[in-house]
This record gives structure tokens, sequence and C-alpha cells, in this order.
């Protein structure tokens, strides 16, 4: 059978607490924070004339839009703070069941990204990504002007063109469905920073009007209530208080403050190499999801070689890290604040294989057995 087993029952006692110890923090650092039902963190802060979004946090208009008249072009217009120099997130976004958000602005670190999901372009492509390299700073308030018309999108960032792009513009159906501030519809992508204001207009603005209002919104944000009869939706986040915040432009809903932080539709199982991303911090994630549960392995096949045997116990322990994972990952898809996906699996199977492994090779059963640890059946 190949039992290994501890030298005496202080030893037994000890290997069994351990594993009981080390699968509750496992447990307990893989489902943290343990909730099913997460606060909306969004606060009013009228010394900054704005509305806060925290690590969790979002706005969601009271009804549907049905598309933005698109005849003239179309506008979009942004006047925010970051709390992050540095993050992923998303800005600005709209929900409609089963259909991919068609467009959504995003941060990518201290970039602006502009994504495009809706019809084929005429690459051939069905989802386009525009970037404008360093945009965000920490605290600095920026005004994003995202305008199209006549197949080419401007992106201009306090008041100066930044970046044309042909072949690329907003449609009417871009705007379908619930326009979600501060995240995204099928994900916690959870922006930080200061909303100070939002515009959609139903045509392209010219850029004597992107520069003039860049001044208003830096100015004198509330002149910018003069342009209500000229945008088809507007928000100017002066509320001060309260869950609503109130469209003053010509058409559209008002905006509300759920009470809770929540996410339309979560993603589950999210295959790996949709997970994938090329930088540090993805290497990091990978690195720690593998030695996360190392001392899991180590402890379990310490009890395992013991109590069925050293051909049994890499087995064992590889199965219960995978088992140990996958219940991690399937509870986390009905949580918020947390993410369902495949690569954490993986990772977290094989640190529990490398935990095992280290437990059971040759050369560390040699050590044990010299330190009177173990003893061999």
């Amino acid at each position: 059978m190949g039992v290994i087993e501890p030298k005496n029952a202080k030893l037994k006692s000890l290997i069994v607490s351990l594993s009981v110890l080390v699968m509750a923090i496992t447990l307990s650092a893989g489902l943290w924070p343990f909730s099913f039902h997460r606060k909306n963190e969004v606060w009013w802060k009228p010394a900054l004339g704005g509305l806060y979004f925290g690590e969790t946090g979002m706005v969601i208009s009271r009804g549907k839009f049905a598309g933005v008249p698109a005849n003239g072009g179309l506008s979009i217009e942004l006047w925010i703070e970051p709390s992050l120099t540095w993050g992923s997130n998303t800005i600005l976004s709209f929900y409609e069941p089963e259909i991919a958000p068609r467009i959504q602005v995003r941060q990518s670190a201290d970039d602006l990204v502009f994504t495009s999901s809706g019809e084929p372009q005429a690459d051939g492509k069905k989802q386009r990504n525009v970037f404008v390299d360093r945009v965000f700073r920490k605290g600095e308030r920026i005004l994003v002007t995202l305008t199209s018309s006549d197949d080419v999108l401007d992106i201009y960032i306090n008041g100066v063109l930044k970046k044309s792009v042909r072949h690329l513009e907003m449609r009417s159906a871009d705007f379908d469905g619930i326009l979600i501030v501060a995240t995204a519809p099928n994900g916690n992508l959870s922006w930080r920073g200061t909303y100070h204001g939002l515009a959609v207009y139903d045509r392209a603005l010219r850029p004597a009007e992107i520069s003039e209002d860049y001044d208003l919104w830096q100015h004198n944000k509330e002149l910018i209530a003069r342009k209500a009869a000229q945008a088809y939706s507007l928000y100017l986040f002066n509320e001060q208080s309260g869950e609503s915040l109130h469209n003053v432009g010509k058409a559209g809903p008002d905006l509300m403050i759920p009470k809770n932080y929540f996410i339309f539709q979560p993603k589950f199982f999210v295959p790996f190499w949709k997970e994938f991303y090329a930088n540090w911090e993805y290497v990091k994630d990978l690195a720690l999801n593998v030695l996360g549960l190392v001392p899991m392995g180590l402890c379990f096949a310490a009890l395992f070689a013991w109590l069925a045997g050293r051909e049994s116990s890499f087995l064992y322990t590889t199965l219960l890290g995978f088992c140990v994972s996958l219940t991690i990952e399937v509870l986390q898809a009905f949580m918020p604040a947390r993410f369902s996906g495949t690569t954490d699996l993986i990772t977290n199977t094989s640190g529990a294989a490398l935990g095992a492994w280290l437990y059971l090779n040759a050369y560390s059963q040699v050590w044990l057995k010299r330190w009177g640890i173990v003893q061999t059946e």
C-alpha cells in the first residue's frame, strides 16, 4: 500500500488540524468578500460637484434607451475625474439582454479605449478597439468627446482632437438598452472616480462647439444647462443628494443609483484563452493562483498518504484541488464583485498538484524520515 505514516499521535493530530485550517483559509481567500449582495459604493460629493464611484459602484437608466436618431451623426460628452491613473474598467456602456454591448468607453491602464461591437466594419472585423494614449491622471478632470458622422469617428480630449478613425462610427442602434455608468454589463469592471456630467447628442458636434463645451464644463458647468434643448440627453450630476439623476435634455430616461451593485449578465466559466492578457499583472495573478493552493496540496498529500497510501495520494490531492477550485468558481459566478473563469481552475489545480509533489517526492521523504517525522509501512 506504501503508507507514509506520521511518527506519533501528535504529528497525526497536527496534520489533520493543518488540513482543516488550510482548507478553511483557501475557501475564505477564494470567496472573500463572501457576499451575494454587494453595496453599491456611490456617494454624492457636493464639494466636488459630482457623483463619486467607489470600488464597486454603478448608475443605470430608469428605463431603456430606444436608440438615438442619427441623421446628422452622434456625439457623447463625458466630464469625469478618475481616481486611478492606472486601471482596467468600463466608464460607459449599454445593456441589452443576450446582446454584447455595441459600444463601450473604457479605461485600460492610463489609456482611453472606445470599443465598437456592432455590425462588421469595412475591414471585416466585428469588434474594433480605438486607443488614445495617456489620457487618465489621478484627480485630473477631463472632457472626453466622441463624435461620428460620414463613417468617421473622432475622439477629442479637453477640446482637442486626438484621434480620427475611418470606417467606424456610432449608430442609432448602439444606444439601445439600459445605460450603465461606471461598470460593464457582463463583468465586474468598475471605474473609480467622479462623474461631473454626461451628454448625448443626436448630431455630430462641430470642433468649435467641442472647444466651447470644454470651457463651459471646466469653468461654469451650470451654463451647459442652456444647451438642454440641443442635447438629446443631458445629465449634470448636480443633484447633490437622493437616488435620481435627472435628464434635462430632449429625450431619454432619467438615471438612478441602485441600492446594491450587481452584474446584469455575469459570465460563467470564461474560457482561459479569453482571459489571457500579455502583461505583468496577468503573470503575477497566475503565479499567485498556483502558489495559493500549494499549502493545501502539501497538507492533504500528507493526510492521504497516511490514510490511503502514497500511490493514491497524488491523485486524490489533485482531484481535491480541482473540486475546491470548481466550488469557488461556481460560487463566484453569483457574486457581483468576483469573476468566474477557467484560468483559475487550471492554476489552482496545478498548485494543489505541485504541493502534493513537494511532499511525496523521494528527496522530501528522505529528509522527513531523517528528521523523525514520518515512517513508511
